[in-house]
């Protein structure tokens, strides 16, 4: 049971970093363009002012919560990966407490992505082109909503899978160090 635990784990960070690399890709390729002289255009702002903080929150949310969740994907795969290969590498207390910290993160994580769908639809909603379907950014800033949504349920399943069904049954599947 803990093997396959531990390898959904595994499965769902990879899928984590997939998600991740799709929010950065989009908001970077296709809601976020530079017009030179140091003018940046995000597609999710609104389009009343060009000089308000609020133009780009959307695009600075998701190409900073995509990077962060890319970084950590990354590590809790080769974590879950090193895991496998060699589950006695560390002692049972240490492996109970490296599954809370790393459940707590996943946590955390999940919660920054909330953050970022939560901020995405809003400026998609706010923006007055995108009111009127010739928003020309419309299925970019609809990706990124969903692949935020997506990047939740998994980093939530994460945390369930690495606190609820292995750090209180123990890394060993024991109720207590043998």
């Amino acid at each position: 049971m803990v093997e396959v635990m531990t390898l959904a784990s595994a499965i769902i960070s990879g899928l984590n970093c997939f998600f991740a690399i799709i929010v950065l890709a989009v908001v970077s390729g296709e809601l976020n363009y530079n017009l030179g002289d140091n003018v940046n255009i995000c597609q999710l702002g609104s389009s009343e002012s060009t000089e308000s903080l609020r133009d780009y929150r959307g695009c600075d949310a998701g190409t900073s919560i995509g990077s962060i969740g890319l970084v950590v994907g990354l590590i809790f795969t080769v974590f879950a990966v090193i895991e496998v290969i060699n589950e006695s590498a560390l002692s049972f207390l240490q492996q109970k407490m490296v599954l809370i910290i790393r459940g707590a993160v996943a946590g955390f994580l999940a919660f920054l992505w909330l953050i970022c769908f939560g901020i995405v639809v809003d400026e998609y909603n706010s923006n007055s082109v995108a009111k009127t379907n010739v928003f020309s950014g419309q299925s970019g800033a609809q990706a990124v909503a969903a692949f935020s949504f997506f990047s939740i349920l998994t980093w939530a399943a994460v945390a369930v899978i690495l606190i609820v069904f292995r750090a209180r049954g123990g890394p060993a599947g024991t109720a207590g160090p043998a």
